[in-house]
């Protein structure tokens, strides 16, 4: 089978628009990366990551020429708590690319985890960094992709696209369809909301919230404009921008 090598020049040619792009064989992180060198790239992408990580400084696991590991750029001065929106959109973005080229319908749990067959696919990073009083915001994207042996301690809570089709996926390809999507969104302000309700896996779910050293328990109801969840706990209504939850 030929191999999936990532190239900078098949990428940039399946692009609408004109990206900056880094393409590297291993890193420690795509958005740390990113965040040192803005001022030269749009988009890095990496076939392997040393020190992946995702939300709260977990870890994330980043094997060569499996997944796709890369981080955007996002210039305009959106404040920090535009932040979950953001990670929000680019959730959305994926599930568009991967259903366009694959057909392969993924669901997202609130607020940065992509799903399929009720397994974790990949997650959205969204950091943001303070430049001479402008903010810039760092997307990182991260997805299994290609077929893998995982390890004992994700082998029952990940999987990746090509271990559950038997469709071989081209990452050059996937990378270029999230970066068309994410413009799309960010260039035309497209609505993604409704798209993201749709294809939550949270929404009318019995969880558990953790946040701030406690926990409680509620069902989820809702998801506002601004990718809030809306969660109903002891006939009162929470609005969360922020924690962790499990489904119970």
């Amino acid at each position: 089978m030929k191999k999936d090598v990532l190239d900078k020049n098949t990428i940039q040619s399946l692009l609408k628009n004109k990206h900056s792009l880094k393409v590297l064989d291993t890193i420690d992180s795509t958005n740390d990366y990113l965040k040192s060198n803005f001022n030269k790239y749009d988009i890095v992408v990496a076939n392997k990551q040393t020190s992946g990580k995702g939300r709260r400084n977990r870890k994330f696991f980043s094997p060569k020429d499996t997944g796709i590991y890369m981080s955007i750029l996002v210039k305009p001065n959106f404040s920090i708590e535009e932040t979950l929106k953001l990670t929000a959109l680019t959730s959305v973005v994926v599930y568009e690319a991967i259903k366009d080229l694959y057909n392969i319908d993924i669901k997202i749990k609130w607020v940065n985890d992509l799903i399929l067959n009720d397994l974790k696919l990949g997650g959205i990073l969204c950091e943001s960094q303070i430049y001479k009083d402008n903010i810039n915001m760092i997307i990182g994207i991260g997805i299994n992709v290609k077929k893998i042996s995982f390890p004992d301690d994700l082998k029952d809570i990940a999987t990746s696209i090509e271990n559950n089709t038997d469709k071989i996926i081209s990452r050059n390809e996937l990378i270029a369809s999230i970066i068309n999507h994410f413009d799309n969104h960010i260039n035309k302000k497209l609505s993604f909301i409704d798209t993201y309700k749709k294809q939550s896996n949270t929404l009318n779910k019995e969880i558990t919230v953790y946040q701030n050293n406690t926990s409680f328990k509620g069902k989820a109801i809702d998801i506002d404009n601004n990718g809030n969840l809306i969660v109903l706990s002891n006939n009162k209504q929470i609005i969360l921008n922020s924690g962790e939850i499990t489904i119970r």
